[in-house]
């Protein structure tokens, strides 16, 4: 198994090379490939030959996305769709990561990889456009000979993880020299720690049991972005105020879906968030 890893310099493509460390795989940043330019990705593919692409690029700015969705659609939704017709072109597998942000967040039960996305901002629904060029190229068939491309579309939600920005690290910063500060506590998810979505991904390589398709991967157990916070505080003894407030309180450029949280169907659970958050903090 050959693996190229896509977006080697962000949080998560950071630990996807961890995981990684003694097998045979290649990583490339943005200087290296431009996802968004589908004659360097095809050169590159046909050149490598890799046989597995884990594509850990994105368009990440929530907020910036809603004046810059034509930007976010190139990264998140068509340079998707380029990868998965060069994964096409030399039978690689293609893995790609989408968002909670894929759903409208009205369904207080949560979602699972079945249920019909319906973004409410324009990040999420440049990840919905990822998703469907993906399944449209890889589940499409010229012929009956052909078989179907090989894929995993990994929605994941609030990653945290060295080497990039993210809740725990804004949020120990938000504290220093406050005694108080407002936290929202409307929004529901569930946290994940990116290294233990690179070892899911690393395993559901390995394990050769599971077909294409949509897979839910986050740390178990639902939680508020306020009790999120609470608990970080709680495990750097960072004393501060705490105040709950919603998200009318808080107005950002882009809506957050109220009730976000991925439900796993199909693979084994992770841990729960708390226990992997706790050996996040260890290592600040």
């Amino acid at each position: 198994m050959s693996i190229l890893i896509l977006g080697k310099n962000g949080m998560l493509g950071h630990d996807l090379q961890r995981v990684f460390d003694h097998e045979d795989f290649m990583a490339l940043g943005v200087k290296e490939l431009d996802v968004t330019d589908r004659e360097k990705v095809f050169q590159k593919f046909i050149t490598l030959q890799p046989t597995v692409v884990i594509n850990a690029t994105g368009y990440t700015d929530v907020d910036m996305a809603e004046k810059e969705e034509e930007k976010a659609k190139a990264v998140n939704g068509y340079a998707v769709g380029v990868l998965a017709q060069a994964c096409r072109e030399i039978d690689a597998t293609l893995i790609q990561f989408s968002s909670d942000y894929v759903f409208n967040g009205q369904k207080t039960s949560g979602y699972t990889e079945s249920d019909a996305t319906a973004p409410i901002n324009a990040y999420g629904r440049s990840k919905e456009l990822g998703e469907k060029l993906l399944i449209e190229e890889m589940e499409h068939r010229k012929s009956d000979m052909e078989p179907e491309g090989k894929y995993f579309l990994i929605r994941t939600s609030w990653l945290f993880g060295k080497h990039g920005k993210n809740f725990v690290d804004t949020m120990l910063s938000a504290a220093k020299g406050k005694n108080e500060l407002k936290v929202v506590n409307d929004q529901h998810g569930k946290p994940t720690f990116t290294m233990d979505l690179a070892r899911q991904v690393k395993w559901l390589l390995e394990s050769m049991e599971y077909p294409s398709g949509i897979y839910h991967v986050t740390n178990e157990e639902e939680t508020t972005w306020f009790d999120f916070a609470k608990a970080i505080f709680d495990l750097k003894k960072t004393r501060v105020r705490m105040v709950p407030c919603t998200s009318k309180d808080y107005p950002r450029p882009a809506r957050r879906p109220a009730y976000s949280t991925l439900i796993n169907t199909k693979l084994p659970p992770l841990r729960p968030w708390k226990e992997a958050l706790q050996e996040y903090i260890q290592t600040l």
